[in-house]
């Protein structure tokens, strides 16, 4: 038994340093640059251990991705079940604040991911995961009957407005708190675009 939880813990550290390698890689090189040597010397590790853990660099993003995507769609799904959320000027709404505090806590990961090459491939799956967060969010609310906009526009609108929003937080080094980020997003999100900009209008 303890020989089992030794390699699982060797398994576990050295997939680690090539994901940690992998990224630090990316922060310099295009993913089209990049080789299994470029990834390996970084990890300190030679290429046949990379073999033996992922199929190439396609697979190994493939699979970082994957988890980290399974990791905050775990976090959403755990405020929107454990929580009856209603609509605060004052207090951030847990989506947001999970989805902000996520990207923080796995800065290098989001850099990279969002801000250099591989930014479609993960941008687009932490889209869908943000529209699955508020699609639950609605229909726990049960307001589907009363949006004055189509459902699928306004889901687009959330996700994409978040991820872009998230983007331009990561370029300026996360000037503002995931706590501040995530109460602005509920204020806009409860009082709308126009009256945040001070404007008013009628239906």
């Amino acid at each position: 038994m303890k020989e089992n939880q030794s390699r699982d813990r060797r398994i576990v550290r050295t997939r680690s340093m090539i994901c940690d390698a992998f990224l630090v890689i990316l922060n310099k090189k295009t993913y089209d640059e990049i080789s299994i040597v470029d990834i390996a010397d970084q990890a300190n590790i030679n290429r046949s251990t990379f073999y033996a853990h992922f199929i190439d660099k396609e697979d190994l993003l493939q699979k970082m991705i994957a988890e980290q995507i399974d990791m905050l769609k775990e976090s959403i799904r755990g405020v929107t079940d454990s929580t009856r959320f209603a609509p605060s000027f004052t207090t951030p709404d847990p989506v947001f604040l999970t989805l902000f505090e996520h990207a923080s806590r796995h800065d290098p990961f989001y850099r990279v991911m969002l801000l250099r090459t591989s930014a479609g491939v993960f941008r687009s799956q932490l889209n869908e995961v943000i529209r699955e967060g508020f699609f639950v969010r609605l229909s726990r609310l049960d307001l589907e009957q009363k949006l004055q906009v189509p459902l699928d526009i306004l889901l687009d609108y959330v996700s994409f407005s978040t991820s872009g929003i998230m983007v331009k937080w990561l370029s300026d080094n996360k000037v503002y708190s995931p706590h501040h980020m995530a109460l602005q997003l509920t204020r806009m999100a409860l009082i709308g675009v126009y009256s945040s900009m001070g404007a008013s209008g009628q239906a």
